[in-house]
Formats: C-alpha cells, structure tokens, sequence
C-alpha cells in the first residue's frame, strides 16, 4: 500500500511545467512573425514584384553575376523598371483615410489676444478667491472668454 500515489506523477508534471513555457515562447514569437510581415505584404510595388520575380528566376538558373546582392540587383532593377514603365515605381498602399481635425468655426483672430487677457486676469483671481489647479484655472477662462 502506498500512501503517496501523486509521486508516480511528478515525472509527467515536470514535463509539462518544462514544455509549456516553450510553447507559449514560440506561439509569441509565431503571432509577432505574422503581424510583422503584414505590412511588408500590404506596400509592395510593381516594381517589386517583378523584380524580386526576376531575381528568383535568375537564381534558380544559377545566373546570378558573382558577389551581386539582392540590394544592387534591386537598385538597378527598379531604376530599369521605372524607364520601361513611366516610373511606376510607387508602392501600392491601401487607401488611408482623411484625418480631419475638428475646427471652432467661431475662433476668430482676436481670441488669442482674449486668452492672453484672461491669463493676466487668472493671477489676481487666484489671488482674491484662492482658486488653484488646473479644473479652476479651465472653469475661469470658460467663464472669462
């Protein structure tokens, strides 16, 4: 009879404790991975494609020039696009959309001046009603201007 059956467990327990975190790194790492290829992949040009499909070709037939590199072959390689195709060498980028600001239709020029003359005003009301922090200095200048 045995009066600690868990011990016959502990092995696969440590296992688990052991795997676990190694799996959590590496589903991190996976989904950091994915979201940063997403805008590699959403701002690619013609440009690009045809000359990355251009240099796959070429290295697959063993014909790329000794010591050239992928950034040399590019630099050439969409200068030469750009002459071929009227320089559309732009990337493609998803539509973005207009930010507006939102804009007091009733500022005038003058309100600056007005601000000015308030701030004068705030030192001898702090002064007179012992008013300080920022909610009394907003609920002054609301009321001033």
């Amino acid at each position: 009879m045995e009066a600690r059956p868990y011990l016959n467990q502990l092995p696969s327990l440590e296992a688990t404790i052991q795997i676990r975190p190694i799996f959590m790194v590496l589903a991190v790492a996976g989904c950091i991975t994915a979201l940063a290829s997403l805008p590699a992949a959403a701002a690619t040009s013609s440009a690009m494609k045809a000359c990355s499909h251009q240099w796959s070709v070429m290295k697959k037939a063993n014909k790329i020039p000794e010591g050239q590199k992928w950034s040399d072959f590019w630099s050439q390689c969409s200068k030469d696009y750009a002459a071929k195709n009227g320089g559309d060498t732009e990337t493609e980028k998803p539509a973005k959309m207009k930010k507006t600001a939102a804009v007091s239709e009733d500022d005038s020029s003058g309100s600056a001046q007005a601000k000015k003359d308030c701030d004068a005003k705030w030192g001898s009301y702090k002064a007179r009603t012992g008013a300080h922090g920022w909610h009394d200095y907003f609920q002054f200048m609301s009321k001033c201007i």
